[in-house]
C-alpha cells in the first residue's frame, strides 16, 4: 500500500478486504448491514470531479467484485452506495449490502431493519477488531 495516512480513520492496514490499483475496500467498524464497507480512492483528492480517468475506469470493477462477494457469501439482495464526504474530505463511498431476510453468521443474528427503505448507516452493530478481522478474512477469500 502507498502512503494512505489521509485515510487512517478507516484503518486500511488492518481492515483492508481487497486492494485494487486505485481503490481499497475496507470493512467498516460499525456494520449497518453485514459486509458494510468503505471504498476509498488511494489518492487524496476532495472531489469526485477530480478523479483521474484511470481511477474512474477501475471503479466499476471494484463494485462488481464487491457485489459478487456479498451476493455469494452473504446472499445480498440489493446494494446502497452513499458518498457524502462531509467529515472526511477525500473521495470514498460507503457501501451497504441489503438483505430481504435475516442472516445468522459469525455468531450474530443480522437484521436489515431498514429493508426495503434506504439504509440508515448511523445505526448498526459496532464490532471489535477480532470480529471485523473474521468478517474481513471471510470476504477476502
Amino acid at each position: 500500500m502507498n502512503n494512505l495516512d489521509f485515510m487512517n480513520k478507516f484503518k486500511p492496514d488492518t481492515r483492508c478486504i481487497k486492494e485494487f490499483e486505485h481503490w481499497i475496500v475496507c470493512i467498516r467498524k460499525k456494520q449497518a448491514t453485514l459486509g458494510d464497507a468503505v471504498i476509498l480512492l488511494k489518492r487524496e483528492t476532495p472531489s469526485v470531479a477530480d478523479m483521474l480517468p484511470e481511477e474512474a475506469v477501475e471503479f466499476p470493477k471494484v463494485i462488481k467484485w464487491y457485489e459478487e462477494v456479498c451476493i455469494k457469501k452473504f446472499g445480498a439482495a440489493k446494494f446502497n452506495y452513499i458518498i457524502m464526504m462531509m467529515k472526511d474530505y477525500f473521495v470514498h463511498y460507503h457501501a451497504f449490502p441489503r438483505y430481504d431476510k435475516d442472516i445468522n453468521l459469525f455468531g450474530i443474528e443480522w437484521k436489515d431493519i431498514d429493508w426495503p427503505r434506504a439504509v440508515d448507516f448511523k445505526g448498526g452493530i459496532e464490532l471489535d477488531e477480532d470480529k471485523l478481522k473474521e468478517i474481513r478474512d471471510y470476504m477476502s477469500k
